[in-house]
């Protein structure tokens, strides 16, 4: 009798092993920052942000960008770059598009250090894999927008300025999927051309200081009262602005005995000819006069100033004959 022995043999191959499946973010500096001019300028892809997910099925909806200064702008040398005269733009996207997102494009201001701002809010576009990928991949292009102005004569310097950014990656609850930073070396060249600081200011000239506004005789009462002195008040300025005149006080005062300083008025005209302006006085600023242009350097503009009263003023027909006093502030307003 034969005999057969059947061994079945069940095979279980088992593989095991980890696939990474969350969202990443990295970030890089790309173009060093070398500013030799005072003027509004834009350096192009400043850092580079790569956004990534590996893995199959992945989704990531609603995801948004966050920026954040890590520490102030500062050089070897102590000084520090004013943070709110910067702003980060994302210039170009590869992987969708600008208009797939639904935002992106706005320069957003650099905030204070530890400061989270929004670069893309809840992106329309998933980072996703779908169902049967594997990895997603999407590369943004960074550029720096740097604001002019005469600060920057003062940050002149060979050594660079650190900008520490880290840019951070939410999912659609704002919980932090992943952040990373990058250093980028911003020079302000002392060889640039840089305007200097202009110098505003505003001077009651010595024969106006003390004004004297005189009403001695009936005609005075019925027709008015006024004083003028030539070239009394000049601006120095650079750049348009605004004169504003306010009063100390509510009132003129003697002793017990006030006044309202509404009873006076201020007129002011240009020296050389042109449009002046007048204001009833009051407590509050009052805009008297727009004058300046931009020029290279601080000009001086000169003003004939002139108090008055109005005709037939019962206030002051019926107020105790005194001498009543107040101080007039006179104050320029760069435009």
């Amino acid at each position: 009798m034969n005999r057969y022995l059947l061994l079945t043999l069940f095979c279980v191959f088992s593989f095991s092993g980890r696939i990474f499946a969350q969202a990443r973010i990295s970030a890089s500096n790309q173009n060093y920052i070398s500013v030799s001019t005072s003027k509004d300028q834009t350096i192009a892809n400043t850092f580079q942000i790569q956004l990534d997910v590996l893995g199959f099925n992945r989704n990531y909806p609603d995801w948004s960008l966050g920026m954040i200064l890590l520490q102030p702008i500062t050089n070897s040398e102590g000084k520090t770059f004013p943070f709110n005269k910067l702003k980060l733009k994302l210039s170009a996207v590869n992987g969708t598009t600008f208009a797939q997102i639904g935002s992106g494009t706005v320069p957003v201001p650099i905030s204070a250090p530890g400061v989270r701002s929004m670069m893309i809010t809840s992106s329309n576009y998933p980072l996703s894999t779908g169902f049967f990928g594997f990895y997603d991949i999407i590369v943004f292009k960074v550029d720096l927008i740097i604001e002019g102005g005469t600060y920057m004569d003062a940050l002149k310097s060979w050594q660079a300025y650190a900008l520490n950014m880290a840019f951070v990656l939410l999912d659609r609850n704002g919980n932090e999927l992943g952040r990373s930073s990058a250093v980028n070396g911003m020079q302000v060249r002392p060889d640039g051309s840089y305007q200097s600081p202009v110098s505003y200011g505003i001077q009651v000239q010595d024969n106006a200081r003390s004004a004297l506004l005189e009403l001695k005789t009936m005609s005075d009462y019925a027709n008015g009262a006024s004083v003028s002195y030539a070239n009394g008040l000049s601006v120095t300025a650079a750049t348009p602005f605004a004169v504003q005149v306010r009063m100390g006080s509510a009132n003129f005062s003697s002793g017990r005995n006030a006044l309202p300083v509404s009873v006076a008025n201020v007129n002011l005209s240009p020296s050389t000819g042109g449009t002046g302006g007048s204001i009833q006085l009051s407590e509050t600023s009052q805009t008297i006069l727009n004058g300046g242009s931009i020029t290279g350097s601080s000009q001086v503009y000169r003003y004939n100033l002139r108090y008055f009263t109005t005709a037939n003023d019962a206030r002051l027909i019926n107020a105790v004959p005194e001498s009543y006093t107040g101080i007039v502030i006179y104050e320029v307003i760069p435009q």
